[in-house]
């Protein structure tokens, strides 16, 4: 049994009777008490529940009820995503013991189509951040592991989850997909429900899902996104167009922009048509996108904890801070703004399949490091990190995190594969041809031989 398997590959394993549900997943949950003391991508495991499901898994193949390729593949949730009967805290002291009395719908639609839910994951708290650093990156101990869904791409790159699922308000499934060399997926905003999530900003908030490769994260919204099966897929056979828009990441550091040059390398042999396009610029988006944010944040946790928010950690304390001083008129300003981002960024896909980016104008940053020098500016790790991703949380369009390059350690350089607004399906298999083009093969294992024995000491810290 291959804890790396893909998720696909794992469930033909099932449908061909060579591993039942119940002996994969007490095989999951013994790989997650062996690791995870080191990594602590999960914050609570339901193994008791976990049991039961796979067992149910079983029955059902046994009687020829199989309910999908979902049925019996042990998966991890984020833990503000509302998933029975675990502890749902969102990194946030206060909720501690919070177990939510029902599952989130997008809960309901994983353990409806069979999934064994292993637990929950870890984020920072309140998803404010996109560092996770309760959490170890298992592929480089010395690294973020990203965030705020950083335990649940930790899970999926350590091999304690075939799958995972986790929220992205500026960046927190693309940035750990990137920061720990898997796929991630953000869908169009509003079509997967977010109702028993705890929001960040409830404009902004997407659920989308982690996996290692492709075709693992089309399994994983089709559940999630019930219509995306019935859509109409472009044709994939015809010439692919790229819209590359070299000015937006015009201040990547050294190694992203060699990275860079190596992707379009790569696509330009594999016969992909590039064409340049313009998108807002960073700085632009970073005007707006701290205004929005913050003063939803402020407007939920103001309400719903009015007693805690104010000892929060100090980055989720000041951006609610940030957010009570946010004026009507500068709130409706950046609406605008807004808007005319978004219809930039539909004009520039009106003569492109999709638009690749990197995903960050830095590799995954060291643990211990505060800022980043960009092109003479300096930045904040959060504004290092969100700084090519969030323009795509304020439009709502689609957005495939993928592994484009291997670096010399074996971790990957991950780009942003940008689609139309509800051409997640399109999208989803635009990416699935452009993996094999791409051509990456992330040896997860033998890159956690190479940090088994620091995490340890790392986390300590």
């Amino acid at each position: 049994m291959s804890d790396f398997d893909t998720l696909a590959a794992m469930a033909a394993k099932l449908a061909r009777g060579e591993s039942r549900a119940r002996d994969l997943c007490a095989h999951m949950l013994d790989r997650i008490a062996r690791l995870n003391p080191a990594i602590n991508a999960f914050s609570d495991v339901t193994a008791q529940t976990a049991m039961a499901e796979a067992a149910a898994s079983d029955r059902r193949r046994e009687e020829n009820a199989v309910l999908g390729p979902l049925d019996g593949i042990p998966i991890a949730v984020k833990d503000l995503i509302d998933t029975t009967p675990a502890v749902c805290k969102a990194g946030l002291e206060h909720r501690a013991t919070y177990r939510p009395q029902q599952d989130a719908p997008v809960v309901q639609r994983l353990r409806a189509a069979g999934a064994v839910i292993l637990g929950v994951t870890e984020t920072d708290p309140g998803a404010f951040s996109t560092d996770t650093p309760q959490v170890i990156n298992p592929l480089d101990t010395h690294r973020s592991v990203g965030g705020s869904s950083g335990g649940s791409g930790a899970s999926v790159a350590a091999g304690m989850a075939f799958g995972a699922i986790g929220t992205d308000t500026g960046g927190s499934v693309r940035i750990p997909a990137a920061c720990c060399s898997t796929y991630g997926f953000k869908p169009t905003w509003g079509r997967i429900s977010a109702r028993g999530v705890m929001p960040l900003a409830h404009s902004l908030d997407h659920v989308g899902s982690l996996a290692r490769c492709v075709e693992d994260l089309q399994i994983l919204q089709s559940v999630l996104d019930p219509n995306l099966a019935t859509e109409v897929e472009g044709s994939v056979n015809k010439k692919v167009s790229l819209g590359v828009a070299h000015d937006y990441f015009g201040d990547a550091e050294i190694e992203i922009a060699r990275a860079m040059a190596q992707v379009l390398e790569v696509l330009d042999a594999g016969q992909i048509e590039l064409r340049g396009v313009t998108l807002p610029e960073p700085d632009a988006v970073m005007k707006f996108h701290m205004v929005n944010l913050p003063k939803e944040a402020a407007d939920f946790h103001l309400q719903a904890y009015p007693e805690h928010w104010s000892s929060y950690p100090d980055l989720a304390r000041a951006t609610v801070k940030k957010g009570q001083g946010v004026r009507p008129a500068d709130y409706e300003t950046a609406e605008r703004l807004r808007a005319k981002a978004q219809a930039q960024v539909d004009q520039a896909l009106e003569d492109v399949d999709a638009i690749l980016v990197p995903v960050m104008p830095i590799d995954a940053p060291l643990r211990d490091a505060v800022t980043f020098d960009l092109d003479g500016n300096t930045v904040t790790k959060l504004e290092a990190t969100i700084r090519y991703t969030a323009l795509f949380n304020q439009t709502g369009h689609p957005v495939v995190s993928m592994p484009a390059v291997i670096l010399d350690d074996g971790r990957s350089v991950n780009v942003q594969l940008v689609g139309r607004l509800h051409s997640d399906a399109d999208l989803l298999a635009l990416a699935q041809e452009l993996q094999q083009v791409f051509s990456v093969q992330i040896d997860y294992p033998s890159i956690m031989e190479t940090q088994a024995l620091s995490a340890g000491s790392v986390r300590s810290n």
